[in-house]
């Protein structure tokens, strides 16, 4: 286990380079990516990727003992004077300004992980109009899924020959979880931008690209289909992934078996590669709360998403 942030710094660049992949100009971001997540998760530090900058990842490593922080570059695209060269970063610049300011941030993490204790906490310093969703309740509450239910349900029940929980159901029917979301999605928009609020979701729809996950006696993967599907999935400006090592989550909850836990970590990052959000924010709840805490705070004040992040300040 790694125990110091530039000794960190250092394997992270060493293994880049044993990879064949040169941080000035790479040629393979997302095997670059990946690399730098296995390394850090592995040894329970927190990280950032940001994409502000066409063509370029800023990564953000985080101490795991202190609210000190390391960076590293990474040059995907040349700059050039072509026209396409420029037509590409003002489209760039337009989607990060757009995505900016629907603030709606996902939380993403296995039950186990701390959401509602690290979002508890934070939400508590914001000096923000808050509205804080969980997205299964969300995606329940809505209409479409109650006519649906009842009437999956016992489709399900015959095929199966025993009542499945709503967990399993939903696993079964993700189209259904999905486009009750996306319905529920274009409410939350208006609230941001119209009302000024502000939208922390638990869980996002990522997890319905998870297939099996309910069931214990099953291997959790990814759809068949889960990049046609993800066409549909919004893309959001910041998407915060809470992780842990894998027997501390299972010691705080144990809805899934361990492999489960390992494959949700490996497989949302996949997800994440696929359809990247500007800002991606690692961040290991083993650590202390307080340094979560601020992690996460200094993720939001940083980018702009909020202005005043203690409400004693402005007292």
């Amino acid at each position: 286990m790694i125990d110091n942030l530039s000794v960190l710094y250092s394997e992270m660049l060493h293994e880049l380079k044993s990879n064949n992949l040169d941080i000035d100009d790479c040629n393979n971001l997302d095997k670059a990516l990946t690399i730098i997540f296995n390394i850090a998760s592995a040894n329970e530090y927190s990280f950032l990727i940001s994409r502000e900058v066409y063509g370029r990842c800023k990564v953000v490593l985080f101490n795991n003992k202190a609210l000190l922080t390391k960076e590293l570059f990474i040059v995907y695209i040349k700059q050039d004077n072509t026209l396409l060269y420029s037509y590409k970063l003002k489209l760039h610049n337009m989607k990060y300004n757009i995505l900016k300011a629907i603030r709606i941030i996902p939380i993403i993490g296995p039950d186990g992980v701390g959401k509602t204790t690290l979002l508890t906490k934070v939400i508590d310093e914001i000096d923000e109009n808050i509205i804080y969703k969980r997205y299964k309740k969300i995606v329940r509450r809505s209409i479409i899924y109650n006519i649906l239910f009842p009437i999956n349900k016992t489709i399900l029940k015959k095929r199966y020959g025993k009542k499945l929980e709503k967990d399993q159901h939903d696993d079964l029917n993700h189209k259904l979880i999905i486009t009750a979301g996306l319905i529920y999605y274009s409410y939350l928009i208006f609230t941001t931008i119209v009302r000024r609020k502000l939208v922390f979701i638990d869980r996002f729809f990522p997890d319905t690209l998870l297939e099996d996950i309910s069931f214990m006696d099953k291997t959790t993967k990814l759809r068949t289909n889960w990049k046609q599907l993800l066409k549909f999935i919004p893309r959001v400006f910041l998407t915060i992934h809470l992780d842990a090592r894998t027997d501390i989550i299972m010691g705080r909850k144990d809805e899934l078996s361990s492999d489960d836990v390992d494959k949700y970590r490996e497989l949302n990052f996949r997800i994440y590669l696929e359809k990247p959000a500007m800002i991606y924010t690692y961040i290991n709840t083993g650590n202390e709360i307080e340094l979560c805490k601020s992690t996460l705070l200094d993720t939001l004040t940083n980018f702009g998403i909020i202005n005043i992040i203690r409400k004693e300040d402005n007292r």
